[in-house]
């Protein structure tokens, strides 16, 4: 008669006694361990401390990020052409992307900040005394042949014309005008004048 010893508390089996027990895992073969023609055996490796910046070594060298800047900064948004282009040749060569776009908005913010200020405090001025400067000669070619010059100071030859002040909220400007008379001598008076010329004496 076989007596069967009860397993030890916490230890049932879960397989049945006629099935065969399962080998052992093996452990992983090192590397260097392997057989020569085995897929595991790695070989050709560098013996180096980064071989990761052994193997970039050999790529081409990534373009430029100064056209960026360079175009981001006169053409504005339109400079994003030139990161796309310079960023995909990076990507294609390996390289890192980053720089380009950090040249692009740089460029961009710095661009528009200075195209401001330029035109705020240089195109904008230039701008209107360019059409200041048309006014007074309009005021001056109105002047030179009016009867009330005529009357007032005699035959001008010819007639300059200065501003005293900016305009009003009406439009009006003070001119100081020095008259060159047939006779030789100069005479000045003061006058008021709009923006199309239409002009009067100043009281």
């Amino acid at each position: 008669m076989t007596v069967q010893t009860p397993p030890e508390p916490g230890h049932y089996p879960t397989t049945p006694p006629w099935a065969n027990p399962a080998a052992p895992e093996q452990p992983p073969v090192p590397p260097h361990e392997a057989p020569v023609y085995s897929p595991a055996y790695k070989h050709g490796q560098l013996l180096v401390r980064f071989p990761g910046e052994v193997h970039a070594a050999g790529r081409p060298d990534a373009p430029s990020w100064r056209p960026v800047m360079v175009w981001t900064f006169f053409l504005s948004a339109l400079g994003v052409i030139s990161a796309l282009r310079r960023s995909a040749t990076a990507k294609r060569y390996g390289r890192r992307r980053r720089p380009y776009w950090i040249a692009f908005v740089a460029s961009l913010l710095g661009g528009a900040a200075f195209w401001t200020l330029l035109t705020v405090n240089v195109a904008i001025p230039y701008y209107e005394y360019y059409q200041e400067d048309q006014i007074t000669t309009v005021v001056q070619d109105t002047l030179i042949g009016d009867r009330r010059i005529i009357k007032h100071v005699g035959a001008v030859t010819s007639v300059a014309c200065r501003p005293e002040n900016e305009r009003n909220s009406d439009g009006v400007r003070t001119y100081l005008c020095t008259f060159q008379l047939a006779t030789g001598k100069s005479s000045g008076m003061y006058v008021e004048a709009d923006d199309k010329g239409n002009w009067l004496e100043k009281e």
